[in-house]
């Protein structure tokens, strides 16, 4: 699989833990994605989104701390992963703290990101009003030597549009210029998966580098993390999400906070991917997870990382194991199956390539004349029945309503008589088996007509459905 960067301009935010860099990119992204608190190195990874100003886009980029003192593998993390953004960026935003006054950890991490990139822009953060850069505090940020300071208030949004202002300026003026947002719509992927499955070793082993913080510990990472990149020329955003618990083992703020957020980041993916650890059988918190994969409606993966690890393996392992898999996840029986090693980077690049499968299945539209056949061979096959009672219920006709996901309506004619779901599950399970819908939920519900019978002049027009309920599948 061809890894390529996209196109779109690259700006980095960095600066000395607490001098609101978070905040910042959340106030310029218009989301609240990024974990805000005084606690130092809240932030551990790189973390990437999208800026839409004057029509334009660009990539902003979260990072940690990077005054860390570097004493365990997660300070190291934090501080390779801030070096990388800073590096790669088209431009670098060096946020200082006005109300905490220049410290010493701010000179020489502004000398180390001078080095790292020429392309600086110096912004002091925290000036609520106007009058609180005075003179004093203006000639130690020229010491600096980064340039003119641009004052803001990222909390409240004050001068965060003349900075951005100033952003899409230089890159404008170096040929960086901001893409359009409508043409560079991505593939959105989420990895989701309970702490120490694998989800960030499968993320850098997809992205062929370091990406994500990796770690023994469990909830290295926090929030959940976009990449960018092209795949065969097409965009996708890959998240990296923080390991999901149970609420009642979860004591911290910050925790809860991020598993709130990958619920977010869950709705705004195309595809999810659920990882599954090979070592062990599918925990109890993996089937609530797996639940909640499902009713978010979004195109699913099933992963089995540290397949590696799994000894005198044979021709039949992975057979064993999917029936397993499929035992315990009997809802997800339609999700595909894919066995990998993130450590050995054995089969990642299928993940990418069955998400824009997915993706087009999610998309598939089947004709009135198509389903009109279906209905009557199935009917033929298997007649359907009413939930209770003995009156058989007047199937009238099925057809798509919807893509992504794909829904079904099946019309009842006469008065409500509820289907028998034995009967609704059947009828989308046999959806899949004629039509394909891989990795897709497939979506039925019933309309019931209460319009006569057509006259010999024609059909009348059918009345509003009187009732709707719909089932997941």
């Amino acid at each position: 699989m061809s890894i390529q960067k996209t196109k779109i301009p690259k700006v980095a935010i960095v600066g000395r833990a607490n001098v609101g860099k978070s905040t910042l990119w959340n106030r310029l992204s218009e989301t609240s994605q990024a974990i805000v608190s005084k606690i130092p190195n809240t932030t551990r990874d790189r973390n990437s989104t999208n800026c839409i100003w004057r029509g334009g886009m660009i990539e902003i980029i979260d990072t940690g701390g990077m005054d860390t003192d570097s004493r365990d593998a997660i300070e190291k993390g934090i501080i390779t992963q801030a070096e990388l953004a800073i590096k790669e960026a088209d431009l670098v935003l060096f946020l200082v703290d006005v109300k905490s006054g220049l410290l010493p950890q701010d000179r020489t991490l502004a000398e180390r990101t001078k080095k790292l990139n020429k392309h600086v822009i110096l912004v002091a953060n925290k000036a609520d009003k106007f009058g609180d850069v005075g003179e004093s505090m203006g000639k130690e940020l020229w010491k600096l030597k980064i340039g003119e300071p641009v004052t803001i208030a990222a909390s409240n949004g004050r001068g965060v549009g003349d900075l951005l202002d100033l952003v899409y300026e230089d890159l404008e003026k170096r040929n960086k210029k901001p893409v359009d947002p409508l043409v560079n719509l991505s593939l959105k992927i989420v990895l989701m998966g309970r702490p120490n499955v694998g989800k960030s070793s499968l993320t850098n082993a997809i992205l062929q580098h370091e990406r994500s913080i990796v770690s023994p510990i469990a909830h290295t990472t926090r929030e959940p993390l976009d990449t960018n990149f092209l795949w065969q020329d097409k965009p996708v955003t890959l998240i990296d999400t923080a390991g999901m618990r149970k609420r009642a083992r979860i004591s911290s703020r910050i925790e809860h906070e991020a598993i709130t957020r990958n619920r977010e980041a869950l709705y705004r993916a195309d595809v999810a991917v659920l990882i599954l650890d090979a070592t062990e059988d599918p925990h109890k918190q993996d089937k609530t997870l797996a639940g909640l994969l499902k009713d978010a409606n979004r195109g699913l993966i099933i992963v089995v990382n540290k397949w590696d690890l799994i000894k005198n393996k044979d021709t039949n392992s992975t057979k064993k194991y999917e029936a397993n898999i499929r035992d315990a996840l009997p809802f997800l029986d339609w999700a595909p199956i894919i066995f990998t090693s993130a450590v050995k980077n054995q089969r990642v690049n299928d993940i990418i390539k069955t998400a824009f499968t997915i993706q087009e299945e999610r998309h598939r539209v089947i004709t009135d004349n198509a389903m009109d056949k279906f209905l009557k061979k199935l009917i033929a096959k298997q007649s359907p029945k009413a939930q209770s009672g003995n009156k058989a219920p007047f199937v009238y006709s099925a057809v798509q309503t919807h893509t992504d996901p794909p829904r079904f309506s099946i019309i009842i004619r006469g008065k409500e008589i509820k289907l028998q779901e034995a009967w609704l599950r059947y009828f989308a399970k046999q959806i899949r088996a004629k039509f394909g819908f891989v990795g897709c939920p497939v979506i039925v519900k019933t309309e019931f007509d209460s319009t006569p019978i057509a006259t010999p002049k024609g059909h009348q027009r059918r009345k509003k459905p009187i009732g709707r309920k719909g089932f997941r599948y």
